[in-house]
């Protein structure tokens, strides 16, 4: 548990520098002097749709390279390697088809968005460059885990990805460039971290191009189409789940609702990093203890991280709720981002509860019973779709929210039941219930105090004596059991006994 601890406190780190750096592209987005929700709104429906796009060219060859990587590594000389040209070759062939298929359904896009967002429909060509070179920085990605650069993509992913956005946001800004030109630029990002991955794997000598199928590929091939095409059906439904919400909006409603639902989503993120970095950590320990029937291990993992989360995403989440309209007034964000509020609200709900669940997803997932955790994914795919279209015509921009709401709510529910049926497994101990109602009472004791102080004074003093007093209960409690040895181990590096 130790080296989780340690090992997911390192990797949050980089990921925190990279929502550091993504607030301030969200904040510059945002702000009612530069950008419009509507324009805010077109960067992400192009960016969801580009995604959308990625999910159904892919074609599973990421998955393909990760799982048969070695194989070709151990048994073939590094020139008659062709892993990943056979990926290329299958993810090209992915990208031409479903580039048609957009082509032949451009009537129906332009109906569907050309009322309520015309400015989509003028850029939605766009969204094939963007979908490209994401699909090749993917399939890069997952070539370069075979060389040990997990650290070095995601440091891309998170960082390189966010500054080279940054870039051309304050080009905007400055106005050296006008929206047009923004949005051009905007779309090569993922260009731009592709190509400085290529450089570094041939600077490397590790960029591997052979165009003759080997022994290897020769070998495995039912097995490679096997996976190649149930990893291709997992994450269209994921990634389908994922932007469904920002479609509806734009077709139903108009870009810019879809901008403030991207704000209030973008806030509910920041709950979640920890997670990112617990499933990386997780999962190899989680297999091994499968293996070894350790059901023992399983079940602390379950329950560690089930309290981490949820203390996490709760002091998260009451800290940006104390201070949510004060903030966008203060730092001059566009006031029609307080629409969003509630939004964040149940949308925030809905990831204390996924946090709360803890890792029931990665431990279904590494089990003898993994098929569950696909058809459990189709199901919430299943609910949230008609939902979030039924309620966004009958409740507008509350609609998604709640929608989500309903779909993880029966998700969670179905899997917390499957893994206390089937291995007597669930997350929860009376430390769960203790911070629940401590951060409720701490937040009405920080709402009541400072409910009158407005301003930068407001915003510093609700998040202090927020911050305080969790730590405090957290501490004092011992909520969770890694808090006192992380505190130990900082002591120490910094000298103290």
């Amino acid at each position: 548990m130790s080296q989780i601890r340690k090992s997911s406190l390192k990797a949050t780190w980089w990921i925190y520098l990279g929502f550091l750096i993504g607030a301030l592209n969200v904040y510059l987005l945002t702000h009612n002097d530069w950008f419009t929700p509507e324009q805010y709104g077109l960067t992400t429906s192009l960016r969801e749709i580009s995604l959308l796009i990625c999910a159904f060219s892919t074609f599973g060859v990421t998955s393909y390279l990760i799982k048969f990587f070695p194989y070709y590594q151990d048994h073939t000389l590094p020139r008659d390697n062709d892993a990943l040209v056979l990926a290329l070759k299958v993810a090209m062939g992915g990208f031409i088809i479903t580039c048609l298929v957009f082509y032949l359904m451009q009537p129906l896009i332009i109906r569907k968005f050309s009322t309520n967002s015309k400015m989509l429909v003028e850029y939605f060509y766009y969204t094939l460059p963007m979908a490209f070179t994401i699909l090749l920085f993917n399939i890069l990605e997952s070539y370069s885990y075979a060389f040990q650069k997990g650290v070095l993509t995601s440091f891309l992913r998170e960082c390189a990805l966010r500054v080279f956005t940054l870039a051309v946001i304050v080009l905007k800004v400055l106005n050296i460039i006008n929206f047009e030109t923004f949005v051009f630029l905007f779309i090569l990002q993922y260009g731009f971290i592709v190509l400085l991955l290529a450089f570094i794997l041939h600077k490397n000598g590790q960029l591997w191009l052979s165009f003759k199928k080997s022994r290897v590929t020769h070998k495995f091939r039912k097995k490679i189409f096997s996976i190649m095409l149930l990893s291709s059906f997992v994450v269209i439904v994921s990634v389908l789940r994922s932007v469904i919400d920002t479609l509806v909006l734009a077709s139903k409603l108009d870009l810019a609702k879809a901008g403030i639902f991207a704000f209030s989503i973008y806030l509910v993120s920041l709950l979640q990093a920890p997670y990112r970095s617990i499933i990386a950590i997780t999962i190899p320990v989680l297999s091994r203890a499968w293996k070894d029937k350790d059901h023992h291990q399983i079940s602390k993992i379950y329950k560690r991280s089930s309290i981490n989360l949820l203390c996490f995403a709760l002091f998260t989440f009451f800290c940006i709720w104390l201070n949510y309209e004060d903030a966008i007034r203060f730092f001059n964000i566009n006031p029609e981002y307080l629409e969003g509020k509630w939004v964040f609200f149940i949308v925030g709900m809905v990831t204390i509860i996924e946090m709360g669940t803890g890792v029931n997803s990665q431990i279904i997932g590494t089990s003898v019973y993994w098929r569950f955790e696909l058809w459990t994914s189709v199901l919430l795919t299943a609910l949230i779709i008609p939902l979030s279209y039924i309620l966004t015509v009958s409740y507008g921009i509350i609609g998604p929210a709640l929608a989500n709401l309903v779909s993880f709510t029966v998700y969670n529910t179905v899997r917390y039941l499957f893994l206390w049926k089937k291995f007597r497994l669930q997350p929860f101990t009376i430390k769960t219930l203790e911070i629940i109602i401590f951060s409720f009472i701490g937040y009405i004791t920080t709402y009541y105090i400072f409910n009158n102080i407005f301003g930068l004074s407001g915003l510093i003093g609700r998040t202090l004596f927020f911050i305080i007093f969790f730590i405090i209960i957290i501490y004092s409690r011992n909520i969770s059991p890694d808090v006192r040895p992380i505190l130990k181990t900082i002591k120490k590096r910094l000298g103290f006994k």
